[in-house]
């Protein structure tokens, strides 16, 4: 039986799961939250970031107490499974619950970071809710690196506790994280005109199960790209005539890939033989793979002659050796604290685009030099290769706290009402704490949340009775508060 306030959450994301927030089109999320707080009576602030704020008055006893920021973003990733017809810059967020858990038909559920806001919603619509002044800082694009937060301006936050409601597993803090950065390559491509001697075969690889390339990273998920560019690899070792046209993979930079694709002219006398290697291919990856990803797919359809034309045989073979050698994975685990990864690089996008092909690769690293030293890997790989490479947004590490008051408050908050321990923990995701720390360096803070599986995917779920668990903890600590 779900409690009723933890019902009344849930309406609540459904609410706002009704408002199209895709990252980077925030037109509709954006107003939407400003004419909520204007019509709830509370200060209403925006900047040129479209970060939203909130200030909301002291509770009767709580005037002297310190002010506090509550934090989440508006945005969400947007993934969906092949064959779903949804549209993220129009269409509703659809929920429904299995079990324990929620999720969303067919597409990615947005609880990361829609839970947050109904937490935030749910508290500031309760008359009998208890809690010191509060600023509830509503980001923008934090899926795309952080960008409101890292552009927020001086000034902008008075507050001197802030709790990011933006991690995934209930009963654990998180006091740091890792910084990250894109990284954008770019080889030039040579388009050559069809030729009549060649078949057109389109290679997909699909039924991955994806997910956040920070907290995912180390469970040896399979990415598509890196598999599409193996698959690439085989087929010309045995077929050195077969010809590349387009390419795509990846939809998002902190997403691991779960579907890419290629065109392939084939020589049309060693169409038999192009068949078994990708048959074989199909079956290495499979067993390979067969505990992690149960559905992974190798397809193989005809295909239409490319209107751009095919890249030479030297130029396909040079353009795969490329993507072999891109890095993806776990590159450092922490030597300081035991299973904790350190560094990883995400190969996240591919695109073939006109007379260019272009991969970003986002790197993450808790520490400064090692994220520094894998962007020059890149960068080598880039001018060794003819391309080019460029360094995209960045987002700054989150060091941990000595001596933090809030920290020691909420272990005791959660021990009190739950009677066990919380964990604390330095998360490989890149959290906005990191971003508004750099601007804001007096805050004390720490990052929480409920139970979420599998976000930045299709999988992503939603565990409800940890909801009510940690909007508990959530007002129980605003309460301890108390002058």
């Amino acid at each position: 039986m779900i409690e009723k306030s933890t019902e009344r959450v849930l309406a609540l994301m459904d609410k706002i799961n009704e408002i199209p927030r895709q990252s980077n089109h925030l037109d509709k999320i954006h107003p939407w939250l400003m004419r909520w707080g204007l019509d709830h009576g509370f200060g209403v602030e925006t900047d040129a970031a479209k970060n939203v704020l909130f200030r909301v008055p002291a509770s009767s006893g709580y005037e002297k107490s310190p002010t506090i920021i509550l934090q989440g973003h508006m945005d969400m990733v947007c993934e969906k499974r092949p064959g779903v017809k949804h549209n993220f810059q129009k269409d509703p967020i659809v929920s429904w619950r299995d079990g324990e858990w929620l999720r969303a038909r067919g597409t990615s559920l947005g609880a990361d970071n829609a839970i947050a806001l109904a937490l935030f919603f749910d508290l500031l619509t309760d008359s009998s809710a208890e809690h010191p002044a509060l600023e509830i800082l509503i980001t923008a694009d934090e899926e795309t690196g952080l960008e409101g937060a890292q552009k927020l301006q001086k000034g902008f936050l008075k507050g001197s506790i802030l709790l990011n409601v933006d991690s995934g597993d209930e009963g654990v803090f998180t006091i740091g994280c890792a910084g990250g950065m894109d990284i954008n390559m770019d080889f030039p491509a040579e388009w050559l005109p069809p030729d009549d001697a060649y078949e057109y075969r389109q290679m997909s690889i699909g039924g991955l199960e994806g997910g956040h390339s920070g907290v995912e990273i180390h469970l040896e998920k399979a990415n598509a790209i890196v598999l599409l560019a193996r698959g690439l690899r085989e087929i010309l070792s045995s077929i050195p005539q077969a010809r590349v046209a387009e390419l795509r993979g990846g939809t998002a930079h902190n997403a691991i890939p779960r579907e890419a694709t290629a065109l392939l002219a084939i020589p049309m006398t060693r169409l038999d033989e192009f068949k078994k290697v990708v048959g074989r291919f199909r079956e290495d990856v499979v067993a390979e793979n067969r505990v992690m990803e149960k559905n992974i797919s190798v397809n193989l359809k005809k295909a239409e002659r490319p209107e751009n034309g095919l890249l030479s045989s030297f130029d396909s073979a040079k353009l795969v050796d490329v993507l072999c050698l891109v890095p993806h994975g776990v590159r450092h685990m922490s030597t300081a604290i035991e299973g904790v990864v350190e560094s990883s690089m995400n190969f996240a996008i591919l695109r073939s685009e006109g007379n260019r092909i272009k991969l970003l690769v986002n790197q993450r690293s808790a520490l400064v030099s090692r994220g520094i030293d894998l962007s020059q890997i890149m960068f080598s790989l880039a001018r060794l290769c003819g391309g080019t490479c460029a360094t995209g947004n960045y987002y700054p590490a989150w060091e941990p706290q000595s001596n933090s008051d809030l920290l020691e408050r909420c272990t005791m908050v959660w021990k009190r009402l739950f009677d066990r321990e919380a964990v604390v923990e330095i998360t490989h995701a890149g959290l906005e704490c990191g971003a508004i720390g750099e601007r804001f360096p007096h805050l004390d803070m720490i990052s929480f949340g409920p139970t979420i599986v599998h976000p930045h995917s299709p999988d992503e779920r939603l565990h409800i009775p940890s909801v009510g668990r940690v909007r508990r903890f959530f007002r129980e600590l605003l309460k301890s508060y108390r002058n």
